[in-house]
């Protein structure tokens, strides 16, 4: 089969990736796009395996894991298989990362401005006084009112939320044609999250950056996200548009991800909450492996496993979907 065309293919395609580690499988099949241009949301609990999606992505899986089936292709290119690991070369350059602890990305004892110019000398060949102003036009754009009194700071003189738009800057600092987001708010405050995810979502979308964001916040994908993929146990369980994944799931999980969420619970109400819990991975499961926490599992969920065609726009791996999305 002929590789697909660059220039109408997906510029992110995950197809039936497999990666595993000494006990077994962490993702069991996934399947994924990211459209030129747009922002994908993959969300789940913690433990389904949505970050070793997208370590796989920047070949940062480590020594105890590894791509053992499927592919990654990146912009019509094989990038990660079994015995294929391209990844390198895109790393800093084509594709970026967002880590989810601003915190823990800095050198405390150097100053930021230094560090987020580094990937513009490395990748760009940028002497230090073109990156710096690169730096401080990023920061200017990510909402940053004093951008030179941040870059002249070390990383404890600043707030979490100035140093969250510090990791943005340096990862879109050489004009990356997909970042990689990894719970990237989940170090802030409630407030301080939403104008950082707003500044840069406005941001990507200036630059025409692809995105791939990693979550369990279903309130952050609403503001942001063109498409969603709801990952379960290793496997990506439903994906669509976000606008009607958020409002109509017919998955039972993403459903029930809405129903607990805070998104839409009434002031002074009991959250909802998930009966069982959630699969450890790896694991040995059902053919359906949210069957032990499913009202609507049967015989058919424990006996075959529910699977929708790839690619597609959108699909939802159930025998028993809740109703079409309209």
């Amino acid at each position: 089969m002929s590789p697909p065309d660059p220039a109408v293919s997906p510029l992110l395609a995950i197809e039936g990736l497999h990666v595993s580690a000494a006990t077994g499988d962490i993702l069991r099949g996934a399947d994924l796009e990211v459209e030129r241009g747009s922002v994908t949301g993959v969300v789940g609990e913690s433990g389904c395996g949505k970050t070793t999606l997208g370590l796989a992505v920047l070949g940062l899986l480590g020594r105890t894991r590894w791509v053992s089936g499927g592919a990654i292709r990146f912009d019509g290119d094989v990038v990660a298989s079994a015995d294929v690991d391209e990844t390198a070369p895109l790393r800093g350059s084509r594709v970026a990362y967002i880590p989810q602890d601003p915190f823990r990305a800095f050198d405390p004892l150097r100053r930021v401005g230094p560090q987020v110019g580094r990937p513009l000398e490395l990748h760009r060949s940028l002497d230090a006084g073109v990156a710096s102003e690169r730096v401080a036009d990023l920061l200017e754009r990510l909402g940053v009112s004093r951008p030179r009194a941040v870059m002249d700071s070390y990383p404890h003189e600043l707030s979490g939320g100035l140093l969250q738009r510090a990791a943005i800057a340096a990862a879109l600092s050489c004009g990356p044609e997909l970042v990689i987001a990894d719970e990237p708010t989940t170090a802030l405050d409630a407030i301080v999250q939403v104008h950082v995810i707003d500044s840069f979502a406005r941001l990507v979308r200036e630059l025409g950056t692809s995105v791939l964001v990693i979550t369990h916040d279903l309130r952050m994908l609403g503001r942001v996200a063109d498409r969603i993929a709801a990952m379960y146990a290793g496997r990506v369980v439903e994906f669509g548009p976000a606008s009607k994944l958020l409002t109509g799931p017919r998955h039972p999980y993403p459903a029930a991800l809405l129903a607990s969420s805070v998104r839409n619970a009434t002031p002074g109400t009991r959250l909802v909450v998930i009966d069982g819990q959630p699969p450890t991975l790896p694991g040995t499961f059902a053919p359906c492996a949210y069957v032990p926490r499913c009202p609507y599992a049967d015989a058919t969920c424990r006996r075959t496993e529910p699977t929708y065609p790839w690619p597609t726009d959108s699909g939802v791996a159930c025998h028993h979907p809740l109703g079409p999305m309209t």
